[in-house]
């Protein structure tokens, strides 16, 4: 059966699918119900709800069936999601899409019809009902099919409650303790609460809560003040169906200050409009009231300190073009207050020429009524000559009839230290441009070492230092920290020859520290700066590499990724030693660099991650064995070889026999059991060039590559000699399980792994027919009966 295409939007449907959070949702009585009345309804035998998720179809509710999960490939329904319509199929035969399935070809009793209509969640197609049966149904008409579709809406429907009760319970679970409560209220006007969260002791208090659970009104609880905003505010869900609502409240008051609560209520409609229940989310608002009311008090006394320390002001009048100041705000520029002149323009003239038309167009604006404040920051010239830069905060306190301001009065502040410090970002700034480029060279090459090196000199020119490295911390042998350093600079280290010694070794990569206690190292071990501008009185200093040029003082920087070392910058020589303002300055590249590490780990995992999903895509999942479509693509080629250079091939498929018997009577886990025994008999019997492979749910599949016939023979006797002698234990049980196993060997008119594989079943069923656990090689047209090799023959015989 050819597998059904991937939806265009498999990602978004999975994403829709794990939203649903249905697929270990457990057994729902009420779901087997309408499996089991649309199975007699439609008078079919099967029936079943499914979901797909990436490899498997899972049954959340079946009748009729056993089977709660199945191979996506193998699946009718994975048709369904893939095109999104419902499938009718009345004859499971005569469908191309479905002819060749095992559950129609080779199950007993086999499949012969199946209806398949697609349930949607979010517009994604998510799984299926279906009904399926042993025989054809061309009664399965349109009347049928539109039973079913309604069926299934009642599906969706069961679905997406039992989907709402579990995300009620989780709800409900995370207000348990937290310090949000939840409250639920009914439908009525005014509405009565129908559900408590466990939490809320903590945030009404207990007295009420327990008032609220034995039956008292919410409004007695409130603030008489209060009762009537709470009230309508709920009551308007209802009347006028508001959506939802915020609003604070206080409680009735029970000691010195009373308890504020801020609730946020949100109303849940059916699809019809009609109100179902109103959900409250509250939290105590208290401690937020209490600061608020702090802030406004401590806003007054810090208005007053102000105004006691002569902060510098300013009074002007918009008319007279008269500015008075104060003496603090004259000092500001080197004058007192006598030497101004009280002038506007006189004040205007002393402002930088660039910040000029910024004034008066802030001015314009605010005596047009754009506000009552206005917030200036500008250059203006001092005393000496030279320009400082001023906050200017002014305030309307007069205005003409026609709502211009006519007078501002405010403060002034010098900023010029601010500005110092903006300078210093604006180098920062620069130093991001120089690691956007590196991260740029990442991108392209995804080489770290690469990006060091193209923001290293640049970076030794913005620390003014002589020397310096970037290191990468890696796991020694023993998972103890080592530091790589592939980035160095060329004065220090490359100048001079250092002996590699115990804590050090020179690598094509770069430099590799061994031992980390050492100034070096410190940074790494300790995760802290290290400054050293007097190199012996550090205690983490152990003097220098043999060879190493002198070092007058040392920086390094740990570079860190969720609080993690991953690297480290050492900085070297420089002239006017290191202090905190240059680590605040590199600060913005030690993050940056934590980053492009940790893409770099991000990287190499997820190259390791795309090989692990590689390998499970081929990989079938209870055996380890390669899966039906790895052993197909493994055949094709080794088929290719063997028509190249006549190199003989055996290919062999392989039935556990009473297999059904074997789950009926033990279970499936024991079946399981047995499955993963005959895949250990398959992997020690064989050579590593021969692949082993389940194709199917009992049913295995060989290829021996390069394996005359005869020792092929002998290959797979030694494997069904091995299984029939190994006794299976299983909760206490002792279980013994039997293989019949039909082979082919290449031949000029196979063309493809299909033709071998058709011959080697027509010897699987003779093996089958002939008494089981035994081996059959088939029979080539014009071969005679008695062509069979003696040890075959010898161990058919004995079997």
């Amino acid at each position: 059966m050819p597998a059904a295409p991937l939806p265009r939007d498999e990602d978004l449907r999975l994403a829709v699918l794990q939203d649903l959070d249905l697929l270990d949702a457990g057994a729902d009585t009420d779901l087997d119900r309408v499996t089991a009345l649309a199975a007699e309804v439609l008078e079919v035998p099967l029936c079943l709800v499914s979901l797909m998720d990436r490899t498997l179809l899972r049954i959340l509710s079946h009748h009729g069936l056993d089977a709660t999960q199945w191979p996506r490939e193998d699946s009718f329904c994975a048709h369904v999601v893939a095109s999104g319509r419902t499938i009718l199929a009345h004859d499971l035969r005569l469908d191309d899409r479905f002819a060749d399935n095992d559950l129609v070809s080779r199950r007993i009793p086999p499949l012969r019809f199946y209806a398949g209509v697609p349930l949607v969640f979010d517009d994604q197609v998510v799984g299926t009902l279906a009904v399926l049966d042993q025989r054809p149904r061309h009664d399965f008409d349109e009347r049928k099919l539109q039973l079913l579709a309604r069926f299934a809406e009642l599906v969706h429907s069961q679905l997406a409650q039992h989907r709402e009760r579990r995300q009620t319970q989780r709800e409900r679970a995370l207000f348990a303790a937290g310090p949000v409560g939840a409250m639920v209220w009914d439908a009525a006007v005014p509405p009565k609460p129908v559900y408590l969260s466990a939490n809320l002791g903590g945030i009404l208090g207990e007295t009420f809560a327990e008032q609220l659970r034995a039956g008292k009104p919410f409004e007695a609880i409130v603030h008489p003040d209060d009762q009537a905003l709470v009230q309508t505010g709920l009551s308007s869900h209802a009347v006028g169906e508001l959506p939802s609502l915020a609003l604070s409240f206080r409680l009735k008051q029970t000691g010195r200050h009373p308890r504020w609560l801020h609730q946020v209520s949100q109303a849940d409609r059916d699809a019809d409009g009609r109100l179902l229940r109103i959900r409250s989310y509250l939290f105590d608002l208290t401690r937020q009231k209490q600061l608020e009311s702090s802030i406004e008090a401590t806003k007054e006394r810090l208005y007053l300190a102000l105004e006691s320390a002569r902060i510098g002001t300013w009074d002007l009048n918009y008319l007279t073009q008269e500015r008075m100041l104060n003496s603090r705000a004259a000092a500001m520029l080197g004058f007192r207050e006598d030497e101004l002149e009280h002038s506007n323009l006189g004040w205007m003239d002393r402002v930088h020429p660039y910040d000029r038309m910024h004034i008066d167009r802030a001015t314009h604006d605010h005596r047009q009524g754009s506000g009552d404040v206005v917030a200036l920051e500008y250059r203006i010239r001092h005393k000496r000559g030279h320009y400082i830069w001023v906050r200017s905060y002014g305030r309307v306190v007069e205005y003409d009839r026609q709502g211009r301001a006519v007078r501002v009065v405010g403060t002034l502040i010098d900023i010029s230290e601010d500005k110092q410090k903006e300078a210093l970002r604006n180098r920062q700034r620069q130093l991001l441009d120089l690691l956007n480029q590196a991260q740029t060279s990442f991108l392209l090459n995804r080489s770290v070492h690469d990006a060091c090196e193209a923001l290293f000199e640049h970076l030794l020119t913005i620390s003014e230092c002589v020397v310096g490295f970037i290191g990468v911390v890696q796991p020694g042998p023993n998972g103890e920290p080592q530091l790589l350093v592939p980035t160095i600079s060329e004065a220090g280290w490359r100048d001079h020859h250092v002996v590699p010694g115990p804590s050090h070794t020179q690598r094509e990569d770069g430099l590799l520290f061994t031992r980390l206690d050492n100034l070096f190292g410190h940074a790494v071990t300790a995760n802290e700066v290290v400054m050293a501008n007097h190199l012996p009185s550090h205690p983490a200093s152990r003097g220098l590499p043999e060879g190493h040029a002198e070092l007058k003082n040392f920086l390094g920087l740990p570079i860190r990724f969720d609080h993690k070392v991953v690297g480290m910058i050492g900085l070297g020589n420089r002239p006017e030693g290191f202090d905190e303002s240059l680590v605040q300055l590199l600060e913005p590249l030690v993050v940056t660099l934590g980053t492009l590490f940790h893409a770099r780990d991000q990287e190499t995992a997820r190259v390791s991650a795309e090989q692990e999903l590689h390998r499970l895509a081929s990989r079938d999942a209870l055996t380890a064995l390669a899966n039906r479509r790895h052993f197909f693509d493994v055949a094709a080629a080794g088929l290719t070889q063997t028509r190249r250079y006549a190199t003989p091939l055996t290919v062999a498929l392989m039935d556990l026999d009473h297999f059904k018997h074997i789950n009926d009577t033990h279970g499936h886990a024991a079946g399981d059991a047995v499955l993963k025994v005959f895949a250990e008999v398959l992997r020690e019997s064989l050579r590593d060039t021969d692949t082993p492979a389940r194709i199917g749910g009992e049913e295995f599949a060989v290829m021996l590559t390069s394996t005359p016939q005869d020792e092929a023979i002998v290959a797979l006797e030694r494997i069904r000699a091995a299984l029939d002698q190994r006794p299976i234990e299983f909760n206490g049980q002792t279980i013994y399980a039997t293989v019949s196993i039909g082979a082919v060997q290449w031949r000029a008119e196979h063309h493809d792994v299909d033709a071998m594989l058709a011959h080697a079943d027509e010897a699987l069923y003779t093996a089958k027919r002939e008494g089981r656990n035994r081996v059959c090689l088939y029979r080539h047209e014009g071969q005679p009966n008695g062509h069979e090799p003696p040890a075959l023959r010898a161990a058919n015989d004995a079997a």
